[in-house]
């Protein structure tokens, strides 16, 4: 019984070492930038789309159609509003066609926001004096995020005057700010500067009064990294815009240059989420449609474990819950050594007196009576000399043989010798024959003599 239990207890701690081991084991991110709405990395947009879907008026949701398709059908979309976001160039000198198909869009009537991070190569036909063109790290922002959370910090300022929202200057991760365009045409109308380089921080605890040391290879100098919120008003400020928008025909064509501000790490921390929430209600009027016609297709986005892929779907989790739970209660009732059942013997069954009437029978059916008779003879002297060392096979020494017989038997010398006479003359005969009564009357002799040694 000690045993047993001692094997149970192993067995469920080593169960319940190996949920710990895989529960506790920390998430392996993948930092690469997708927009996928099936991806629940950072810079996926699975979190962001369920909340938009939760959080929007007029309702959310996303389409894989591509701008072509939807500017056909142009009446419905006049009464969407859209949104095209990719980590590559969605509108670029090489397909002016989109362009095209989003302005024909916004004249009647759509609200379009083209999100992405480059517009060098299109600024001529945007009516853009110049935009950034810089390569962000991120493994390093991966890696510092993981060692110490420390980052260096833009600053976003939202200052519109026709929205509903008041100026405010959001302090975020430099990876999130985007490329700043310099906008000179007055047809745009700005809504978010950027203000780049700002001190070395840790994470979201920011405090703009806090004094800060600068490093070299920052974006700027100390005494740049210390002016404060007062002094946003600069016009070196002002020349620096990640998000724009400009009035064709019925709608408004938005550009937003800074595209991780639409992702699941964005919507998760309190500045940015903020930032991405008063962004996305310049397109609450309509229903929004996000399309993913110019994502790239997700290859092994997530890297999770099994057990981490089981406990997020209910159903395999309880399965996986009541396996273990049939495992340890197989354990409890199956681990004893079980006593094998001794099978009933049956009584032996005395098969003799059936194999002597069969011997008996094969003897009767040959007529062999002499052979009967010589291998009776044969066992008798066998006894005799086993049993009560008396030897007659030898006739020479039947002087001292026969009258130790006599004794032993009861019989006399002279019918015991007359006896054994008989029965060595029919031994020593090449083909003897006796009739029936001569073999009856031999047998008798040799059982009474048989029977008198008892």
């Amino acid at each position: 019984m000690k045993g047993r239990t001692g094997f149970i207890l192993f067995v469920v701690a080593f169960l319940l070492l190996i949920y710990w081991a895989e529960v506790s084991k920390p998430k392996v991110f993948n930092w690469r930038v997708t927009f996928h709405p099936n991806s629940g990395e950072p810079f996926g947009c699975q979190l962001f789309d369920e909340m938009m879907t939760k959080t929007m008026p007029k309702g959310y949701e996303v389409t894989s159609k591509d701008l072509n398709s939807l500017a056909l059908d142009s009446v419905a979309m006049s009464k969407r509003n859209i949104i095209v976001q990719s980590d590559d160039d969605v509108i670029s000198s090489y397909n002016i066609g989109r362009l095209d198909a989003i302005r024909k869009l916004v004249r009647l009537g759509s609200n379009v926001m083209v999100v992405q991070e480059h517009f060098w190569s299109i600024q001529e036909q945007l009516d853009i004096k110049r935009s950034e063109s810089s390569w962000r790290d991120f493994v390093g922002f991966a890696r510092n995020f993981r060692q110490n959370g420390q980052f260096i910090c833009d600053t976003l300022i939202w200052k519109y005057p026709s929205s509903d929202y008041p100026e405010r200057a959001y302090t975020i991760n430099q990876i999130l700010s985007g490329n700043a365009l310099i906008v000179s045409s007055d047809k745009w109308e700005r809504i978010i500067y950027k203000q780049s380089g700002l001190p070395l921080v840790d994470g979201d605890d920011y405090d703009e009064n806090d004094e800060a040391s600068f490093e070299e290879d920052t974006c700027q100098t100390e005494e740049d990294g210390n002016r404060k919120e007062e002094n946003l008003q600069d016009e070196e400020v002002e020349d620096y815009v990640v998000f724009i928008r400009q009035k064709i025909g019925k709608g408004y064509f938005y550009i937003l240059s800074a595209p991780e501000l639409l992702t699941n790490y964005s919507i998760t921390h309190n500045n940015t989420a903020e930032l991405a929430l008063r962004i996305m209600n310049e397109l609450s009027d309509k229903p929004t449609l996000r399309t993913t016609a110019y994502l790239p297709k997700m290859k092994n986005e997530e890297t999770i474990s099994s057990l981490s892929y089981i406990s997020r779907q209910a159903p395999l989790l309880w399965a996986y819950r009541l396996s273990l739970l049939a495992v340890l209660l197989f354990f409890i009732f199956n681990a004893k050594r079980r006593q094998r059942i001794i099978p009933v013997m049956p009584e032996p069954v005395n098969h003799q007196l059936e194999f002597v009437k069969q011997i008996g029978t094969l003897y009767y059916q040959r007529g062999d009576n002499a052979d009967m008779v010589i291998k009776k003879f044969k066992y008798l002297k066998e006894r005799l000399r086993r049993e009560v060392q008396i030897d007659i096979s030898d006739p020479s020494g039947d002087e001292e043989a026969l009258p130790q017989l006599a004794a032993l038997t009861g019989y006399e010398v002279r019918h015991l010798k007359s006896v054994i006479s008989q029965l060595r003359v029919l031994e020593r005969q090449q083909h003897p024959y006796l009739t029936i009564d001569e073999m009856t009357k031999s047998l008798d002799d040799i059982n009474n003599i048989y029977n008198s040694i008892n």
